[in-house]
């Protein structure tokens, strides 16, 4: 009686390959994450309908700021012929409205493009070669630390704003409070680099790339700058809305843009008195300051967020 062997089985054919795991971009990842924070979006939303609305409203809306009302219609509530009402001079408040929104977008945009060009490449170049350089800028930024930043930018345009208003007319006044307002701004972003910096030089990444003969501005623009995009980004988002109400509260204390030029702040105080008769003179600039400040405070938030994903939460 003989063993039955056992019947060996041979199987055919090729094992199909598993497919490769997608490599998601950074910017992919961050997309997704931004957009689960649903207040973050919609003020993404909002603050680029602002900004068309800056840029292209005195293209649609074509009433002038600065005339008066034909039918001398003095505080007059919203109409057909004046969608937002007249101020107690009879000018219009929507075409107002639309340029103290172009007012406070550019001295937003200016004060923050000189806030990331100075603060940043300093505290940039502070945190990473150290030395001497860096207790100049350190001593620099305490200095402007010791005063009360809206005092100093008070000091500023009283001092200076006179004559750059009698030299450049009312840019050189929206020049002088922009620059006032980068004044005080630019030490703190300062500081967020040169920290960030000094834990990012010490790094192995940047070892190994010094090692290996790297120049100074290879490992700058290469491994150092790409990631503090992030802290500088969601920095100067989040400082936008403390420049509009700075701008605001200079114009509300008559050193910033000065009459017949409108921004939101003089708005609100010419306004003020007038309250009782009409109080939507005084509702509507403070409502799109108020739309101003929690749209980017939002949008900042939601930056952070997804910039950093060990902070996400969910809205």
């Amino acid at each position: 009686m003989t063993a039955k062997t056992p019947e060996v089985i041979q199987l055919t054919g090729t094992t199909p390959a598993l497919p490769a795991p997608a490599i998601r971009s950074f910017w992919h990842d961050f997309w997704a994450r931004f957009r689960q924070n649903r207040l973050a979006l919609i003020s993404l939303v909002l603050i680029g309908l602002l900004v068309m609305t800056a840029i292209l409203g005195p293209v649609v809306y074509t009433v002038s700021p600065t005339d008066i009302s034909p039918d001398f219609e003095i505080n007059a509530f919203p109409s057909a012929d004046h969608l937002m009402g007249t101020d107690n001079a009879g000018r219009d408040t929507l075409a107002r409205l639309i340029y103290g929104l172009r007012v406070s977008l550019v001295v937003a945009v200016f004060v923050e493009g000189l806030n990331i060009g100075l603060g940043a490449s300093l505290g940039l170049l502070a945190g990473y070669f150290g030395g001497w350089f860096d207790f100049v800028i350190a001593r620099a930024a305490d200095m402007l630390f010791a005063f009360p930043g809206l005092l100093l930018a008070i000091l500023v345009s009283a001092v200076f704003g006179p004559a750059a208003e009698d030299q450049f007319g009312g840019m050189g006044r929206l020049l002088i409070v922009a620059g006032a307002l980068s004044l005080v701004s630019w030490p703190l972003m300062a500081r967020y680099v040169r920290g960030q910096t000094l834990s990012l030089r010490e790094r192995d990444f940047v070892l190994a790339s010094r090692s290996v003969g790297a120049t100074d501005g290879f490992i700058l623009t290469r491994h150092i700058l790409p990631n503090l995009i992030g802290l500088v980004v969601v920095s100067s988002t989040l400082d936008i809305a403390n420049v509009v109400i700075s701008e605001a509260v200079l114009s509300l204390l008559g050193l910033g843009i000065q009459p017949p030029d409108s921004s939101l702040g003089i708005m609100i105080t010419q306004a003020t008195p007038f309250l009782v008769d009409n109080w939507t003179q005084v509702f509507f600039p403070s409502a799109a300051l108020s739309l101003i400040v929690l749209a980017v405070s939002f949008l900042g938030d939601g930056l952070r967020d997804a910039l950093d994903p060990q902070t996400v939460r969910r809205v």
